[in-house]
């Protein structure tokens, strides 16, 4: 039985205003009010009216209707994945199914939409919209699916961050005056581990939002091979003749993201630099086993060997016995002295040492220890 009538139920019934509303199926058991906040950042609501499991909600122009059937069909409600679509369009079926699954066609066939955008750029202020429409043309032209999204103003962005989130879209840009004033805007990453990027020079952000795009259409293209039957081809070392394992998935996309701001110069920060260097030595470990059929503990650490080179230069056996009494005559006796495992850290030691291993000063030094 359908809930008490709306404030305004002449309108939510009225044919004329039919194109103004939208038809939500699917819907899971709601009130009015919960079922009108998810349409709050989108636009004015003039009413609504629920069902059993479908309802209807009114806006004030077919525009505002559009933008939110377009915006909220299957994305989740409650735990319902729900269908949307303007109250006044009849759909038209399409040829095939593979056009069924990507487009929503209204009846006058103007209005052809995906399930969801790549990109959503909410606007604070409706006079930065021509700033705004800069950044979706230029969006676009890279092959992004993009709207401009004009929220609220009693609305929280973080609700409206959330909920353009849980439609599947991959990132949100937020301009406001400031951002039309300095050229920049901020970025929200929102699918993987969500990032944010603030006040960015609007080329450095859509040059990342670029980038970031290719590298998620390539993942989800090698996804997509490696669930197929065919035999992945086993990448070879150039110039070796150590054959790399082959990797059943990229690197995860947040080290992704973090490699590719660094290979862009761009700035990280100090626990940024750190996840790289762990996973990279992480992987490191894990390539050598593979190259060398070796485990982790027999792979030897450079820091040891290079102990073990001093130590081998100050114990090293002469033909006859000797009178001086060794500094440090074992390798635990070299790691207890700080000042000395501070110096074996520089570059220019280690080199020091490695030539003077090459070299012949070894047997004078000998020669001179010896009766």
């Amino acid at each position: 039985m359908a809930e008490a009538d709306t404030n305004k139920p002449q309108l939510i019934r009225d044919p004329n205003f039919a194109k103004n509303r939208i038809f939500l199926g699917n819907l899971p058991s709601c009130t009015k009010e919960e079922l009108e906040s998810i349409c709050h950042p989108y636009g004015k609501v003039l009413g609504s009216l629920v069902q059993k499991n479908f309802g209807f909600v009114q806006f004030e122009s077919e525009e505002i209707a559009n933008k939110v059937a377009f915006s909220l069909t299957k994305s989740t409600f409650k735990g319902n994945v729900i269908t949307v679509r303007n109250a006044g369009a009849k759909k038209v079926q399409p040829a095939n199914a593979q056009t069924a699954a990507s487009a929503v066609r209204y009846e006058d066939n103007k209005v052809q939409h995906p399930d969801y955008n790549d990109c959503e750029i909410i606007v604070v202020d409706r006079r930065n919209t021509k700033y705004a429409e800069y950044i979706e043309d230029r969006l676009k032209r890279m092959q992004l699916r993009v709207d401009v999204l004009y929220p609220n103003e009693d609305v929280p962005l973080g609700k409206v961050l959330a909920n353009i989130s849980s439609r599947g879209c991959l990132y949100a840009i937020l301009v406001t005056n400031q951002h039309e004033e300095h050229n920049s805007i901020t970025v929200n990453i929102l699918y993987g581990q969500p990032a944010e990027h603030r006040n960015m020079p609007v080329d450095d952000a859509l040059k990342l939002i670029g980038k970031d795009f290719q590298n998620k259409m390539a993942v989800e293209s090698s996804k997509r091979l490696n669930s197929s039957h065919l035999p992945q081809p086993v990448p070879i070392i150039p110039a070796t003749n150590v054959i790399a394992p082959p990797l059943k998935d990229r690197h995860p996309e947040s080290i992704q993201i973090l490699l590719n701001l660094l290979a862009d110069n761009l700035p990280l920060t100090g626990l940024q630099y750190e996840r790289i260097i762990k996973y990279l030595n992480e992987r490191r470990t894990l390539q050598l086993k593979a190259e060398l059929g070796e485990t982790v503990e027999s792979i030897p650490d450079p820091e040891i060997e290079l102990q073990k080179k001093i130590l081998d230069i100050l114990n090293k056996p002469s033909v006859a016995e000797t009178h001086y009494e060794l500094l440090y005559p074992t390798l635990q006796s070299i790691k207890d002295d700080f000042r000395v495992m501070e110096l074996l850290k520089d570059e220019r030691v280690q080199k020091a040492l490695d030539s003077l291993m090459d070299s012949s000063l070894v047997g004078t030094i000998e020669t001179h220890m010896k009766f």
